[in-house]
């Protein structure tokens, strides 16, 4: 009978302990991310070198655009940046709205009027 209460009683510790590790967890990865905020209204040029491998703000909340700084992972936004390497060395327009649908690259998604009336700070 006494294996049986001991058996048990571990179980239910092991549970706790995965729920503690699952909430500890849910607070910094959530399962929704958050919406990406409008960065600046224009984008950013600059020249990338080929072979380099960047790392592009999603989430709009870095201070180093259009480049991540950790921003997402300290303000648990659930995002990460976007990883890409230069095919070549070019200049480029990077977005800084968040809204292009070609990431990381400008597609004048900024011009529009939802984007243009949008605070900056503001989610999408």
């Amino acid at each position: 009978m006494r294996g049986l209460g001991t058996s048990l009683h571990a179980v239910v510790m092991r549970s706790a302990s995965r729920r503690e590790i699952s909430s500890w967890l849910a607070r910094w990865f959530p399962k929704d991310p958050a919406k990406p905020v409008v960065a600046q209204k224009t984008p950013i040029k600059l020249e990338l070198v080929a072979g380099k491998t960047y790392r592009w703000c999603v989430c709009g909340r870095s201070k180093n655009q259009p480049f991540c700084d950790g921003s997402h992972f300290f303000q648990r936004t659930g995002l990460s940046p976007l990883k890409f390497k230069a095919p070549e060395t070019r200049t480029v327009s990077l977005c800084t709205c968040k809204a292009t649908q070609r990431p990381p690259y400008c597609d004048g998604t900024h011009k529009s009027e939802r984007i243009q009336k949008a605070e900056v700070g503001s989610p999408l």
